[in-house]
């Protein structure tokens, strides 16, 4: 969907509640926001345009869709002072949803207050509803936590909150299930709903819940 094509879509007013859906329903349906008059300027125009504004929104919608549709491949360091060693989390995307997509529909925006806010429509093909069901359906592990990062950066910045709760949801597990901490943790995760964010303590947060799997645990040799 090219910016032409998006600006062309019609702006409905719109108070809309938490997104559910059924676990066989093919359509994922998110919310997301973003500000319309940042409280850290990013040295671009303010109030910032709607079309940049909606630009944006289609951005994080992508990444959104992409971790609940496909998710990530992760590898996992633990701090360790003992040994020196500091926390380091790699996440790398099993797949994207790109512009032009076909299932992907901006279906309604909105503004409350200084946000500007967008209802996405996704239609997912058949493999990919397979896909998603298999994380729902097995007895993959189930982790929450909260995000943060900066808003010192802007609200371009706003989506790395995201991978960092998907580091502390696997974190939080993997403290928990290992009394020895492991070298490293590989795996893959999901997201299971769509993040909610929010602002605080200077912060951009987000609200994440994850399904994953841990594929190999890989244990110090030595002291």
């Amino acid at each position: 969907m090219n910016r032409f094509s998006l600006l062309s879509l019609l702006l409905v007013l719109w108070t809309g509640s938490a997104v559910a859906q059924p676990v066989d329903d093919p359509i994922v349906v998110i919310e997301v926001w973003t500000e319309l008059d940042p409280i850290v300027a990013d040295g671009s125009e303010r109030p910032v345009p709607r079309d940049v504004a909606l630009e944006r929104l289609v951005d994080e919608a992508q990444r959104v869709l992409s971790g609940m549709i496909y998710g990530y491949r992760f590898v996992y360091t633990p701090a360790d002072p003992a040994r020196r060693i500091a926390e380091h989390f790699d996440l790398e995307p099993i797949g994207t949803i790109a512009r032009g997509d076909p299932g992907f529909t901006v279906f309604q925006t909105w503004i409350d207050r200084d946000r500007l806010y967008a209802r996405i429509f996704y239609s997912m093909n058949a493999s990919q509803m397979r896909w998603r069901q298999g994380w729902q359906a097995s007895a993959n592990i189930r982790s929450s936590a909260i995000g943060m990062t900066p808003f010192i950066g802007g609200p371009t910045e706003k989506h790395r909150a995201i991978p960092d709760g998907i580091r502390l949801a696997i974190r939080e597990h993997v403290r928990q299930r290992n009394f020895n901490r492991p070298q490293a943790v590989t795996g893959a995760v999901i997201l299971a709903d769509a993040p909610a964010h929010g602002i605080r303590s200077g912060h951009y947060e987000a609200r994440v819940s994850v399904y994953f799997q841990i594929d190999a645990i890989e244990r110090y040799q030595h002291y």
